[in-house]
């Protein structure tokens, strides 16, 4: 089982880097958004899969505000971006 906590954990964190590169270079806007958006749902994965690790369910209420927080700011960003046109 931890064979694969790792190698999950090191594809999420591939995942991020990956996205932080796509949140660097554009090309528009809404590609940004998007990797924004998809590195807060690997922090939400990476938070389970060290809740599953340590075995503890402390991390929950973390897990619902950080995927919260990560939904409401991508909505936040195309309203603006909606509004502003």
């Amino acid at each position: 089982m931890n064979l694969v906590i790792y190698i999950s954990f090191a594809l999420l964190l591939l995942a991020i880097v990956l996205s932080l590169f796509r949140l660097r270079r554009g090309p528009s806007v809404l590609d940004r958004i998007l990797a924004f958006d998809l590195i807060a749902t690997c922090v939400v994965g990476m938070i389970v899969l060290l809740s599953v690790k340590w075995t503890t369910s402390v991390y929950v209420e973390v897990i619902l505000i950080v995927s919260l927080l990560g939904f409401f700011t991508t909505v936040a960003f195309v309203y603006y971006l909606h509004r502003s046109k």
